[in-house]
């Protein structure tokens, strides 16, 4: 969320469903967290929602006409993968998230309002290119890929971790640690393909490959870890680090961070995808974003779910590398 970012997720019911069966293991909502799954699970900051931006009509006259006629510009994204996007309580239906409060300020910021509905991982950039969705915002890696149908406003810049069972028992430290072991991730994601082919090169270096567990939801994933199925799980830092603080109460799981894995797995810039050929509207974006950053909205909304050492200054077009 990835060089991509890991999605594709179920339903939240059908995570809580599971988490149940599994001993309460819940996510933290909407900061500062209220008691999900009947646990009391702190979010990483309590920091205040960023108030509402003023609308700016030089930005709003950006916008194609199509979406100043609208009123709205149509957000694609896969919930939960929080921080990026997840709801406020379980089995609630009001996002909250990194991707959904920028949303809304980059709306206010352009004079219009901002749906943000919920897509299947693997149909969000079908269906933006199919004019069901006027941009997608799912904590996404920009890479060259993805450049050959969308274009990226860059908002973010990650890494990646493992993220492992409190205390580490297998004494992880690097991406030579991952011989041998079985490690979660979400299926058609980059970091599924990436596992693969580590696996083949230490096969080709004498040493024990790498078991891939794949799922369809981010939370399952999760749930792997937890429950001994797998050792590790890799993905962007910053959804690692949410998870590790906020899953019973940061008791589960904790973070392994080293440059190999990042150098490994990609990692790079996140970017809002918007179709290739609609450059009025990522021009729009691009400079409402900016602006957002110059008046420090940008930075509360990464703040208030603990992720500022992902910020930019700059709202910049297709800077991601693969």
């Amino acid at each position: 969320m990835r060089a991509l970012r890991p999605r594709g997720r179920s339903t939240f019911l059908s995570v809580v469903a599971m988490v149940v069966a599994l001993g309460g293991c819940a996510l933290a909502s909407d900061p500062p967290a209220p008691e999900v799954g009947g646990q009391e699970s702190a979010a990483p900051t309590s920091a205040p929602a960023a108030a509402t931006p003023a609308a700016d009509p030089a930005l709003h006259d950006l916008l194609p006409e199509r979406i100043k006629s609208a009123g709205v510009i149509r957000v694609a994204s896969n919930i939960p993968y929080p921080p990026w996007e997840m709801y406020t309580t379980v089995g609630g239906q009001q996002p909250t998230g990194i991707d959904y409060d920028l949303s809304q300020a980059l709306a206010a910021k352009l004079g219009v309002k901002a749906s943000f509905d919920q897509t299947a991982f693997d149909s969000m950039i079908p269906a933006l290119l199919a004019g069901k969705a006027d941009i997608v915002m799912a904590g996404i890696f920009d890479t060259p890929k993805r450049r050959e149908s969308l274009s990226f406003v860059d908002y973010a810049k990650d890494g990646y971790s493992l993220l492992v069972v409190k205390g580490n028992p297998q004494g992880m430290k690097d991406v030579a640690d991952l011989s041998g072991k079985t490690v979660a991730v979400q299926s058609s994601t980059s970091e599924e393909a990436a596992l693969s082919k580590l696996s083949k090169r230490f096969e080709s270096e004498g040493k024990p490959g790498v078991t891939v567990l794949a799922f369809p939801g981010d939370s399952e994933a999760f749930l792997a870890i937890k429950s001994g199925k797998a050792m590790a799980r890799v993905q962007a830092t910053s959804a690692a680090a949410y998870a590790a603080k906020t899953f019973e109460d940061g008791n589960a799981f904790e973070l392994v961070e080293s440059p190999s894995i990042t150098a490994e797995f990609g990692g790079g810039m996140e970017g809002i995808g918007v179709p290739k050929a609609d450059t009025e509207l990522r021009t729009a974006l691009q400079k409402a974003l900016q602006s957002l950053m110059d008046d420090g909205t940008y930075l509360q909304i990464l703040s208030r779910y603990g992720v500022e050492n992902i910020a930019l200054t700059k709202a910049e077009i297709d800077q991601g590398t693969d």
